[in-house]
């Protein structure tokens, strides 16, 4: 499939032959860790909301946007065991007043597919939400930044991220139209077709996701090691490690029975 006809893609081509590059360099943990990480996202959403995964899963998503994995946790956790949401100016956590109302929303009840509207965090609560009983049909894929870049074969920064058409418009009727964003999910899902050819066995493409984010995120980190840290690098891994830590006591002290969680491709703090 060619780039989507949109001036940001003909600046940014992706292509599934980058999926299938990384792929390709995936090491066997990679590939091992990525083909389970929604099911152990699964068991981490089940965790932090007393068993109900499907709740977890949407907190998970609400705060998903700009946040790292092991911080996007911490904070869903947070919000779950106080039982109320978390955002806004003073709130100390990088979470927005749009995301205290989603998550209060979801805290009263409502389900997360009512409450959330973009393509990518509705995938990401989907998938965690069922964890690992999805089939290779499973339509669902998370194109976040790293997914696009993984598509596009080279890291985007989060200004060329943002300018990206795959949030998708709302339509009138309320439901929101993101064929751009569609597109590039279609690539992710040709990948794992060839890919279960090849393999001869089935690969889904959230699968595909998983472990091609993986591997980006670990060669993204190799070549800001290599070239020397930036400021703003080194702030960034200060923010990672200190996540991590926090993460790490909040665990200790209020969830001492999770002892495993999906990886992020860094190489961990902890």
């Amino acid at each position: 499939m060619s780039a989507p006809d949109h001036p940001w893609f003909q600046a940014h081509p992706v292509r599934r032959a980058n999926i299938m590059w990384h792929w390709e360099h995936a090491t066997s943990d990679e590939i091992q860790q990525g083909m389970s990480w929604y099911g152990k996202a699964h068991q981490v959403a089940s965790a932090i909301a007393d068993g109900d995964a499907r709740l977890g899963a949407g907190i998970l998503a609400v705060y998903s946007p700009q946040q790292g994995w092991i911080a996007n946790v911490h904070l869903a956790a947070r919000v779950l065991r106080t039982g109320t949401g978390i955002g806004g100016i003073g709130c100390g956590a990088f979470a927005s007043t749009a995301q205290k109302r989603a998550a209060d929303r979801l805290l009263a009840g409502e389900h997360h597919e009512r409450v959330l509207s973009g393509p990518k965090v509705r995938a990401f609560a989907h998938l965690i939400e069922h964890g690992a009983g999805h089939a290779p049909a499973c339509p669902h894929v998370v194109i976040d930044r790293h997914a696009l870049s993984v598509a596009h074969g080279h890291p985007l920064s989060i200004g060329q991220y943002s300018a990206a058409p795959v949030r998708g418009v709302r339509r009138r009727d309320g439901t929101v139209s993101h064929p751009h964003y569609d597109q590039v999910a279609t690539l992710y899902h040709e990948a794992a077709d060839e890919l279960s050819r090849l393999e001869h066995r089935p690969v889904a493409a959230h699968q595909v996701q998983a472990i091609t984010w993986l591997v980006r995120q670990r060669l993204t980190q190799a070549t800001i090691r290599q070239r020397g840290m930036s400021l703003l690098d080194k702030g960034r891994e200060t923010v990672r490690v200190n996540a991590e830590n926090a993460w790490r006591d909040f665990r200790a002290t209020h969830l001492p029975h999770i002892r495993d969680w999906p990886d992020t491709g860094y190489l961990s703090a902890v």
